[in-house]
This record gives C-alpha cells, sequence and structure tokens, in this order.
C-alpha cells in the first residue's frame, strides 16, 4: 500500500494505491481541502493518517471475514447451521408474541420465500452479510415486491439477526450496514359520489351485494366485512360493531377476534340502507337454509358474508367479483380496498372532520388517516388559501360575505371536480393546481405534458 500527492484543479489530494482481495490494483483519492501552493507538506500529514485509518480497516474487514469463515466451536450448533434454519427457529422462539395470523404467514409465506432463495445458495447464519441481504431485497424487486412489502420481510431478518449477535453467533449485525428501504406510497384511487351512484346501480341484486355495501358504506377492510357476525348487528338499537375477522394464510382459514388494531374494534350507527339490505339478506338466507336441506353449510350461522349454501366467502373470490364487475359495466377499475379510499375520501369532501374519519374508519391514531387522507383535504385548503390571500391583499381580517361560495353549496362537487382537473393536467399537488387556476401557468410542468 503506498500514497502521493496529486494536484487536482488547483487542490491537493492524496491517493492511496492498493492491492484488493482479487489481486486487482485500486486507487482510493481523498480531498485534503487544502490549495496546492504552500500546503504540500500538511496535505502529506493528511494522507499518511488516511493510509493508517485504511490499513486498519482493511485489516478489520480481513479478520471480519476470518471470524465469519471460523466460529466459536461453542457456537457452531446455531452459527453454523442454514440460514433458513435458523429463521425458522427464531420464528418459533416468538410463536408466544404473534397473533395466529402473523404467526402463519411468518411460519409459511417468509419462511419460504428465505428457504428458496438461501438454501440455493448454502448461506448459513455465519455467511450472511449486508451484500446477501441486499442480493436478497434485490431479488425481490426483481420479482415486483414493492418497497412496502419488503418491511415485512425485515420484520424477521433484523430481530433474528440482532439476537444472534447478542448470542455471539456472528461478529457483527448485518442490518448495521444495510441502507434504510424506501418509504413507498402506493397510488390511492377512489370513486366520487356520482361514481359511487353508478356503482351501487350495478351491484344491486349481485350475490356479493351485501359485502361490496359494507366496504362501501363503512369503508370496512375485507378481512372485516368477511368477518362479520349477525350477533355484531344490534337492530334494536341501531349499531353494528367490528370486532371479529377472516381471513385466509395459504390454505388456512383463520377466524379471529385479533383486529388489525386495538382501535379496529369499533362499534358505528347502523345506517338505515345498511339495515334494510341486512334484513332482506338475512330472510333470504332462511329461504336458502330451507331450499338446500341438510346440504346447508352449519357452521358459519352467525357469519353475514355467506354463499347461498351457506359456506364462507374466500377473500380472493370477493376481489376478483369486484373487479369483474367493474370490468363488466365498463366501470373505472379501482381495487375493492380502494372502495375503503373512497367512504373517506368522501366523507372528506362533504366536510366530516379528519377526526371523525379516523374513528369511523379504525386507525390506531390521527396521523395515520392525516397521512393518508390530508392531500384529499381540498375544502380546507381552498379556505386557507382565501384567508391568506386576503389577508395580505387588504392587510385585516377577512370579511365574511353573505353570499355562500361554490365550495360551501355544492363542496362534493368541487372537489371531485378538482381532482379529476389535477389528474388529468397532471398535476400532483393542491398548491400548483392553485397556481394554475389563478394564472394559467404551470408551477412546473406536468412529465406527460
Amino acid at each position: 500500500m503506498t500514497g502521493s500527492i496529486q494536484t487536482k484543479n488547483g487542490m491537493l489530494y492524496g491517493v492511496i494505491t492498493y492491492t484488493d482481495e482479487g489481486g486487482k490494483k485500486k486507487h482510493k483519492w481523498i480531498s485534503t481541502g487544502l490549495k496546492e501552493r504552500g500546503n504540500r507538506k500538511a496535505a502529506k500529514e493528511i494522507l499518511d493518517k488516511a493510509i493508517t485509518d485504511f490499513q486498519e480497516q482493511q485489516e478489520a474487514a480481513r479478520n471480519k471475514l476470518r471470524q465469519r469463515a471460523q466460529p466459536k466451536e461453542a457456537d457452531k450448533s446455531d452459527a453454523t447451521m442454514l440460514f433458513s434454519d435458523y429463521c425458522a427457529k427464531y420464528i418459533e422462539s416468538i410463536k408466544g408474541t404473534l397473533s395466529a395470523q402473523v404467526y402463519a404467514e411468518y411460519s409459511g409465506y417468509y419462511l419460504r420465500q428465505f428457504r428458496k432463495f438461501f438454501d440455493n445458495r448454502k448461506l448459513r447464519l455465519i455467511d450472511i452479510t449486508e451484500t446477501e441481504l441486499n442480493e436478497y431485497y434485490d431479488h425481490l424487486r426483481a420479482r415486483g415486491v414493492k418497497e412496502i412489502s419488503l418491511k415485512h420481510h425485515n420484520n424477521i431478518l433484523r430481530p433474528a439477526l440482532r439476537k444472534a449477535y447478542q448470542a455471539k453467533l456472528i461478529p457483527d449485525n448485518p442490518f448495521d450496514f444495510l441502507e434504510p428501504i424506501k418509504k413507498e406510497k402506493v397510488p390511492m384511487s377512489f370513486y366520487d359520489k356520482n361514481e359511487m351512484k353508478k356503482l351501487f346501480k350495478v351491484i344491486q341484486g349481485h350475490k356479493l351485494e351485501i359485502p361490496f355495501l359494507l366496504a362501501s358504506y363503512y369503508g370496512f377492510r375485507r378481512s372485516e366485512v368477511l368477518g362479520l357476525r349477525w350477533s355484531a348487528v344490534d337492530f334494536d338499537h341501531k349499531l353494528i360493531s367490528i370486532n371479529h375477522k377472516l381471513i385466509v394464510v395459504g390454505k388456512e382459514v383463520i377466524f379471529t377476534d385479533e383486529l388489525k388494531t386495538k382501535t379496529s374494534n369499533r362499534t358505528l350507527p347502523l345506517i338505515p340502507a345498511i339495515e334494510e339490505a341486512l334484513l332482506k339478506h338475512r330472510a333470504q338466507i332462511e329461504e336458502n337454509k330451507e331450499f338446500y336441506g341438510n346440504s346447508y353449510d352449519q357452521r358459519y350461522l352467525d357469519y353475514v358474508c355467506v354463499e347461498e349454501n351457506g359456506k364462507i366467502i374466500y377473500p380472493d373470490h370477493m376481489t376478483k367479483k369486484f373487479a369483474d364487475l367493474l370490468k363488466e359495466h365498463g366501470l373505472k377499475h379501482i381495487r375493492l380496498h380502494d372502495l375503503r379510499h373512497s367512504c373517506a375520501s368522501n366523507m372528506l369532501a362533504s366536510g366530516v372532520p379528519m377526526k371523525e374519519i379516523q374513528e369511523w374508519l379504525g386507525h390506531s391514531n390521527f396521523s395515520t388517516t392525516a397521512d393518508v387522507y390530508s392531500h384529499l383535504d381540498f375544502s380546507a385548503k381552498i379556505r386557507a388559501a382565501k384567508t391568506i390571500s386576503s389577508v395580505y391583499d387588504s392587510g385585516e381580517k377577512p370579511v365574511q360575505t353573505a353570499v355562500p361560495t361554490p365550495i360551501e353549496q355544492e363542496p362534493m362537487k368541487v372537489f371531485a371536480d378538482a381532482i379529476k382537473e389535477m389528474q388529468a393536467l397532471g398535476i400532483e399537488r393542491l398548491e400548483d393546481y392553485l397556481v394554475y387556476k389563478e394564472t394559467g401557468k404551470f408551477a412546473k410542468r406536468p412529465a406527460q405534458m
């Protein structure tokens, strides 16, 4: 390893020349921050220190590799087991802290992904470094896995490796050297009031009318819709409660009272249109029981959303039928989960406070609701824009007008029209849209124009 002082653009740089593990000569440039004239001695001192530090780093890296290749004898049983086997052992060790759903996902889907990747490479626990982890995440990305889903893999790998490090099975925790996974915002679609009216017409009489209505009116999650029981519907006091859910993990159907968060357990008013639909649906179920006789499935009598023969409705079936329905009737494509967004967006556009929307949807905290829907709070930003404009233009407090403005007269229409226009123009930020409406010019030219 040697060093030299080089000049570039009037500045002094130190250059370290070394040979990597593959025998290839490489150069490492170091900025001294010193100008060329009269500073060569100071630059040499900086270079000498940099060489010493770099040598120590290289030696530490070599030691790390030696430690990984030769684990302590007492650690061999775990340190040298296949990494996927170690992950399986870790998942079993925390089984008691997991819900049935999460445990099934960890020991099923996620463990299978680990085995497919790490076992094919015969990687042991002691072999796992940041390089292998980065390759695993790149492998998932190449298969189309989104950043938000990568975080779920993190929920197992990070604590498993932390535990291995604390047990001195590995010399360091590879996660300490990884770049954090980027926060990815999933594009959100929704139906406005008029689009929802069209949807209600086409689902009328559909076999899954009740599940679709519950998702639309209440914004219930799919698991909450399919887990709704008759015992949670109080027709006397006009209430409907979410306290149970149905999910499928692999091929296993799971019924559980453990919802996504504590606040997911909620009781809401029974909307008249839903009450009427539920009573009609219950009467139809009684007819189905009589028609099918002994063939009617008796296991799910308390569940609201069942097939004609009493069997449960599978989540994927509900999702597929919703997509088929939209396509068949030429309606705009949205995901089933976007009915939840549609419910929240239309409530927001109609002036329902964000806090009430949080409670209606069962979000664990206000920040979740605000993060997802604040950019749609169009009427609030219009009012804020008009207020600050009035203050700056007149220097006085804004005068309240006696005549209602359009946003006060028809909040839903103005909101929906504005969002559609923003989408058509390719404008993402409300602030840029307001500039465009005021001046006719784009604050930032849309990418597709």
